[in-house]
């Protein structure tokens, strides 16, 4: 049962979550079947007392229903109908969740009863709330073409010919939902073609772009139309950087007018735009990908479910130590520790903080800090694996550099997890590594114009457009010994 879709939703449910699903299938009005009710317990009950293995068919089968002979069939179906139960509490929490939209949909039910008088009544209730609301993204125009729709059916079900502002506002208001969402989507198609060479088309962009341009309808006042105007530009015209700065600044200016998932959009487009311009050899982005990822962390942007993902916190760290802002990125790495998913936790932070003391050169600090854990994570294991190498040869002790980087060999042949990319850049690195050692150890040893040309042939490896791993670093130290 521990891979069924039943154990994989409830497990993404918070402790509070659980408790109201639990009151969910309790309540007559959606389950009356008592043996869902049972199974439902104890499902819930094993996973809050972390006894999860304990959730194998035959013994589940048995808490329902006693003594009577195993049909797994039986039982299949009832966690079926728990998993749709399950299914169905997570949407209507959703949905109760969305106070602007439940507003909308109880005026069409009382328009729908002609209760013309209670429609007026939670219209201006509606109205509040719309007023109240703090997002001015898309989906705020949407609303608010909603509410005219409604007010406006309202107005001619009373009876009332002549102007009505309502149909005027309706209008207008779908056009910015279409146009502000028009411009999110084209901004995701420019990106994916970018990256994948998707070849997506983005019909009637044109029209809209030469209206924002001419500030038709007054479209360059809406902050929404602003973002996504200003990031097509910064997508679609990568040789101008004044487009992804002044993104930036209106970033800034109008981050509270959207929510989180679409400002961590947002963001990442900026951070994609910086990480080209560095691959452009334009490394004053170096600092830009940082100072976003600051604002990301003040403003809690950057975190999913109250949690920091690992990636993004090895990214940060990197900023901060390829800017050698190390007492920044120290205070980082161990702040932010807390915020990371527990099973990931303990390698993530000892990965980042041994990849600081190395920058700082403190080769022993970043050994002692590896042999402290052991990488479970192939990625992280890897990662391990060359911090520790090139602290071996900066400490200049061999015979420790050459076993690690056998093991590291075997290790690298076997595993399955990293992708074949990772293989590649991984291997290269520990081909060039096991010559650069190799060449050291010969210098004044072997004649000068053999050890030149083997030099030479270094140097010329570096330039191979195949992935390599620790580039910068490899590169360093093959200058240091010429």
């Amino acid at each position: 049962m521990l891979k069924s879709s039943l154990i994989r939703v409830i497990n993404t449910l918070s402790t509070r979550e659980r408790s109201r699903f639990r009151e969910y299938v309790h309540s007559p009005y959606f389950n009356k079947n008592e043996k869902i009710r049972k199974l439902c317990d104890h499902v819930l009950d094993l996973l809050n007392a972390n006894k999860a293995n304990a959730l194998n068919k035959p013994k589940v089968y048995q808490t329902i229903y006693g003594k009577e002979p195993f049909r797994e069939l039986r039982l299949n179906n009832l966690i079926s109908d728990l998993l749709q139960l399950l299914y169905d509490f997570l949407a209507d929490q959703h949905h109760q969740e969305q106070n602007l939209l439940q507003k909308n949909e109880l005026l069409e039910c009382l328009l729908d009863r002609e209760l013309h008088d209670l429609v007026d009544r939670n219209g201006r209730r509606y109205r509040k709330l719309l007023d109240e609301y703090p997002l001015r993204n898309h989906e705020h125009y949407f609303l608010e073409y909603l509410y005219h729709e409604r007010l406006d059916s309202q107005s001619l079900a009373a009876g009332k010919r002549g102007y009505n502002e309502h149909l005027q506002h309706k209008s207008d208001q779908l056009d910015i939902y279409y146009w502000s969402n028009k411009l999110r989507i084209a901004c995701d198609m420019a990106s994916r073609n970018v990256v994948v060479n998707a070849r997506y088309d983005c019909h009637y962009l044109d029209d809209l772009l030469e209206n924002f341009r001419q500030n038709r309808f007054e479209l360059q006042a809406i902050p929404v139309l602003q973002v996504y105007y200003k990031t097509h530009q910064m997508i679609t015209e990568t040789n101008d950087s004044t487009h992804y700065f002044a993104l930036k600044e209106l970033l800034a200016q109008h981050n509270a007018l959207f929510p989180p998932a679409e400002l961590r959009v947002l963001y990442n487009y900026a951070l994609n735009y910086c990480v080209k311009q560095i691959n452009f050899g334009q490394h004053i982005f170096h600092k830009e990908i940082l100072d976003l990822y600051r604002v990301l962390l003040e403003k809690k942007i950057i975190f999913k479910n109250g949690y920091l993902t690992q990636w993004s916190y090895i990214n940060i760290s990197a900023a901060g130590i390829r800017l050698r802002e190390f007492e920044w990125t120290a205070q980082f790495i161990h702040n932010y520790a807390p915020y990371l998913l527990p099973e990931v936790r303990d390698n993530a932070y000892t990965y980042n903080l041994s990849s600081l003391y190395f920058e700082k050169k403190d080769y022993q600090a970043a050994l002692g800090r590896l042999h402290e854990v052991e990488f479970t994570d192939a990625f992280y294991h890897m990662g391990a694996k060359l911090i520790q190498l090139k602290s071996y040869y900066e400490l200049e002790e061999t015979e420790p550099f050459f076993a690690l980087l056998e093991a590291s060999r075997q290790y690298l042949s076997r595993n399955r997890q990293l992708s074949d990319y990772q293989k590649q850049s991984y291997g290269n690195f520990l081909k060039i590594a096991n010559r650069i050692q190799k060449l050291a150890l010969k210098k004044g040893i072997i004649p000068a114009e053999e050890w030149q040309n083997s030099y030479e042939k270094l140097q010329q490896q570096l330039n191979d457009p195949s992935p390599l791993a620790s580039k910068n670093w490899l590169r360093g130290v093959i200058e240091e010994m010429g």
